[in-house]
């Protein structure tokens, strides 16, 4: 990024003058006089920008046709009523914090290629020819996916309109950031959804992708899947914007998410892909419709993209065990030197495992206990009313906290506390049988979890006993379960794989 020219209110300012400072990402500049409260000033700024060919991280160049363009213009710091200028440097671990903008962006590329972009696109009668514009509106109101360009579109010379160059002018209302992805040959597949029937608001879902990315014929309908149920299950709230796109950039594995746009891989295994879909997707509504500092606090969004494919994959891909993976990831990584709460920071790590633990993993599988200790109904009514009340306000970890807490009526700082504060792990035991064939179980580990007992008699028969984690909120390190007196017990089995348990060795109980 090469800033060349800047003014403000059209007064140029001297880039080189005692007025203007660096360090790493950040650019200060002192102004003439303040920016006040309710006031406001125009910068103008022009700029230069080199697209990644080597090395791209979330964006670039992936070969001289097929490129997607992010973090590629100055932008102004947030002014928050927390921390004030955030003075967060972007060094590549840490990403959003930005505030929701209005954009109107001319994008001008040579006359071959097609631009997807955030936003909405203002001019498709003057970049495309006739036929791709019927199918193009086709789409925005069909249930059903339509190729709207193909290989054979290409072939034919049918896409867009002859000429040296085309401007490609897009609109976006209240989004956090704009990103584009240019590319000759690839195809392009659309449907719609109808994300509020109480408005019939409906939304374009896009798939733009080379022949080579596998399995992206389907992604359209997958990504139309992720939005009916991030509308209607979980979150449970309308899809915040006018279209989605994913782009598949010809890599296999990652992705990257924009307001609007997906820059993703194309990963060999289908359920990876659902998966993938539907958690950059999901992005669109944290960080970028909540406003939340992922700067700062990436638990706040990643977390929960962690999480709620859980429900999306076991109703598209049952067989995938995706959540389990989560867990298991987690119960071995807990409590180990690099094992650091949620709260800490996200700029403060350096080590991306930790980074991936503490943002990624360990808040999923708090989400996940926490779900299921208030039940579909409560959490759900927690979760619409957080998103109700925070939404474009850069909500803190504490107003997710509290909004949780008046919702469902109870003070859950014993929860809270240890998952997203506390260094430590999970792990439950089985202390002992007594005679009277009292089961005593133990709460060795610092996090509360929930508690599962699978208790089989000498006859054959079985006792079961589930409990959730608030069964620990009174602070208790040892629970007594009388079992059936007059039965001998062969043996007792603790847990299940979507209970974490870093030690889980003495979680079985045999008859000598």
């Amino acid at each position: 990024m090469e800033i060349s020219k800047l003014s403000v209110d059209n007064s140029e300012i001297d880039l080189s003058s005692r007025k203007v400072y660096y360090t790493t990402t950040n650019m200060y500049v002192n102004l003439d006089e303040p920016l006040l409260p309710e006031s406001s000033k125009t910068i103008g700024i022009s700029w230069s920008f080199k697209m990644p060919q080597k090395r791209w991280i979330r964006f670039g160049q992936y070969s001289k046709k097929h490129l997607f363009v992010g973090y590629w213009y100055p932008q102004i710091a947030v002014y928050d009523d927390v921390a004030g200028w955030d003075r967060i440097e972007y060094a590549g671990m840490v990403e959003y914090y930005n505030d929701p903008n209005n954009f109107d962006i001319n994008i001008t590329v040579p006359s071959d290629f097609v631009v997807w972009a955030t936003g909405e696109l203002q001019n498709a009668g003057e970049v495309f020819q006739s036929g791709i514009v019927t199918k193009y509106e086709n789409a925005m109101v069909s249930d059903e996916v339509i190729r709207i360009i193909t290989d054979q579109d290409y072939q034919n010379k049918s896409v867009t309109k002859p000429g040296k160059t085309h401007t490609w002018n897009f609109k976006a209302v209240g989004v956090p950031d704009f990103a584009f992805a240019a590319s000759t040959g690839s195809n392009w597949d659309a449907v719609s959804l109808t994300v509020d029937p109480l408005t019939g608001r409906r939304v374009l879902i896009s798939s733009v992708y080379p022949d080579s990315a596998v399995h992206y014929e389907d992604v359209a309908m997958i990504a139309r899947n992720a939005v009916e149920y991030m509308s209607e299950e979980l979150p449970g709230v309308p899809y915040p914007y006018p279209q989605a796109t994913v782009f598949a950039n010809g890599r296999k594995t990652g992705g990257m998410e924009f307001p609007m746009m997906a820059n993703d891989g194309a990963p060999d295994d289908y359920d990876d892909l659902q998966g993938l879909t539907f958690h950059e997707v999901f992005h669109n509504y944290f960080p970028f419709f909540m406003g939340t500092n992922e700067r700062k606090y990436a638990f706040m969004d990643e977390g929960w993209a962690r999480y709620l494919p859980m429900g999306f994959l076991e109703k598209y891909a049952p067989q995938d065990n995706y959540f389990q993976r989560s867990v298991a990831q987690y119960e071995s990584f807990a409590g180990s030197d690099n094992e650091l709460p949620p709260m800490i920071p996200t700029y403060i790590f350096n080590d991306y495992q930790t980074q991936r633990m503490a943002a990624y993993t360990r808040p999923a599988v708090a989400y996940y206990l926490l779900h299921q200790m208030l039940g579909d109904k409560k959490f759900k009514m927690a979760m619409k009313e957080y998103i109700r009340r925070w939404a474009g306000k850069h909500p803190m970890p504490y107003d997710f906290f509290n909004t949780f807490n008046d919702v469902v009526g109870e003070d859950l700082s014993w929860f809270w506390e240890p998952w997203f504060f506390q260094q430590g792990y999970p792990d439950l035991s089985i202390k002992d049988l007594t005679d009277e064939n009292t089961l005593i179980i133990e709460m060795k580990g610092l996090m509360p979890v929930p508690l599962e007992l699978e208790v089989v008699y000498e006859d054959g028969t079985k006792d079961r006993i589930s409990k959730d984690a608030r069964i620990w909120a009174k602070g208790f390190k040892v629970l007594e379960f009388p079992l059936v007196r007059d039965k001998a017990v062969k043996s007792v089995i603790l847990g299940n794989d979507l209970i974490p348990d870093s030690r889980p060795k003495d979680n079985t109980w045999l008859a000598e």
